[in-house]
């Protein structure tokens, strides 16, 4: 399932303003509040898809070949936490942390076979990938109404990336048995620009929407070039004074680009070395609604 993202969010800002302009006179009905301390705790359904894709060019000096392609994998819907947390310093400022993560794995079996007369082991491969994320960031409220609140803000975020593959092969009469693994992490921090709306059509009602951003050369997160954005909406109904029930929907990209150059010796067929160069890109994004519980005090 492709959501998207752009089009959702224009949609939502318009039912934003539209229900600032319309109730009026409803918001100033409005009970104030002064809840200090907000903490939502989700479960969040997401499903991912990891794109892959690289184009460049080999020469061997005197001719020149390019090539190109791309492959998609997509990962099935699971439950996972999913935790945001508000301070109000004051009016007008507040501290706003989000977490949630993501991690699947998949199976592959081959049941090995003869083909040509050749026996072909059976191979058994897992591969599993994780994303974490949390992000801790300072909000100032430019605009601050009884229905109405919109804050722009810098943060700090912490993000981890992890994929981890292992493969097997049973014994042949003429190949042994072997086996390999493989694992590639990538963690670190980085600054983040923030933005928040929030609409109170009644006192019980809260309906907001949440963005984030950062690139990959702000901090260590990463070495290849590249960005994160993010983009949530949360509907929040209060069942009493303090406690709520919120659904919502959450949408994150990470998106990487590298360029790369390689030298292959070609030696042994009498050939020139053959120089390779191109670029390579990569894309996860993950997505899914969410539902849990609201604690204000």
């Amino acid at each position: 399932m492709t959501v998207p993202a752009p089009r959702t969010l224009a949609l939502s800002l318009l039912a934003v303003a539209a229900g600032a302009v319309v109730l009026p006179a409803q918001a100033q009905e409005l009970i104030e509040r002064d809840d200090r301390f907000t903490l939502r705790l989700s479960a969040f359904y997401p499903e991912a898809s990891l794109g892959l894709s690289a184009r460049g060019s080999a020469t061997d000096g005197s001719e020149t070949a390019t090539f190109g392609g791309g492959e998609t994998a997509t990962f099935g819907n699971v439950v996972r936490p999913r935790g945001a947390i508000g301070f109000r310093i004051s009016d007008r400022q507040a501290l706003v942390g989000n977490y949630y993560d993501y991690s699947d794995d998949e199976d592959f079996a081959y049941g090995g076979g003869d083909i040509g007369g050749v026996e072909i082991p059976a191979l058994t491969a897992n591969g599993e990938a994780s994303f974490n994320l949390a992000s801790l960031n300072y909000e100032y409220s430019f605009v601050r109404t009884e229905a109405f609140q919109w804050g722009v803000g810098l943060g700090v975020t912490y993000a981890k990336l992890e994929v981890e593959a292992n493969a097997s092969t049973t014994p042949t009469d003429e190949i042994p048995a072997q086996s390999e693994s493989l694992r590639w992490k990538r963690d670190g921090f980085s600054p983040g620009l923030h933005t928040r709306l929030t609409w109170r059509p009644h006192e019980r009602w809260r309906i907001g929407l949440e963005g984030q951003y950062l690139d990959t050369s702000w901090g260590d997160f990463l070495d290849e070039d590249g960005h994160f954005e993010r983009a949530g909406l949360i509907v929040e109904y209060l069942v009493s004074e303090r406690v709520g029930i919120h659904v919502g929907y959450d949408w994150f990209r990470l998106k990487l680009k590298d360029d790369y150059t390689a030298t292959v010796p070609a030696d042994e067929i009498g050939l020139d070395p053959i120089r390779i160069g191109g670029r390579a890109e990569a894309e996860l994004k993950v997505h899914g609604p969410m539902a849990g519980l609201t604690f204000r005090f």
